[in-house]
């Protein structure tokens, strides 16, 4: 009997928390946000040399990125819309007896202006934290540090072309640009309002 009224409690608390809320429109919407992308660019780390006489370069802006975050609309100002997210990108090379590979988690804020109800064009701001190249005891591993840098979306629906300008910094102050452009998929959810 206890959980019954304590369940009648809630079903009340959640249908007057709704009514309120259509009361009184919220000055913004937030979505999670989920992203995922490739991308293409940046200075050459790292060449490899394979046994059948083909070759492959680890370029700094490269690889293949999933992030998650949110989507901010405001009901005042309906065409703007702000994204952010954390992910992980990653590059590795087809080497099949070894790991080597560059991660990093990139940091995003992204204000959009909705152009229309398919187009929206976005210029932030994007920073690559814990950057790692891992040379797997065939080359020297290294630690970069990553500049604050402007990122450039221009989207249809769900795709967005994208461009980041960034550069990377290794403890001895050598400089890498790992800018690149790329092509993102993402979605916000729930879709509607």
């Amino acid at each position: 009997m206890k959980k019954l009224f304590t369940l009648c409690q809630l079903t009340i608390l959640l249908i007057s928390v709704d009514a309120f809320s259509q009361e009184s429109p919220s000055p913004f919407l937030a979505k999670f946000l989920i992203e995922g992308g490739l991308e293409y660019g940046g200075d050459e780390i790292l060449k490899i040399f394979f046994t059948n006489g083909e070759d492959q370069v680890m370029r700094a802006g490269q690889g293949g990125t999933i992030a998650v975050g949110g989507q901010f609309e405001f009901s005042e100002i309906d065409k703007l819309l702000v994204r952010t997210t954390i992910g992980f990108k990653y590059n590795t090379t087809a080497a099949e007896n070894a790991n080597i590979r560059l991660t990093r988690i990139p940091l995003t804020l992204v204000p959009y202006w909705k152009i229309n109800n398919n187009f929206r064009l976005g210029v932030g701001i994007t920073s690559h934290q814990g950057v790692k190249f891992k040379g797997d005891g065939f080359v020297s591993d290294i630690q970069f540090k990553s500049t604050i840098g402007p990122r450039v979306e221009f989207g249809y629906k769900w795709f967005a072309l994208t461009y980041t300008a960034i550069n990377y910094k290794t403890p001895l102050e050598e400089t890498f640009s790992a800018s690149s452009v790329g092509l993102s998929l993402s979605a916000a959810l729930p879709e509607r309002r």
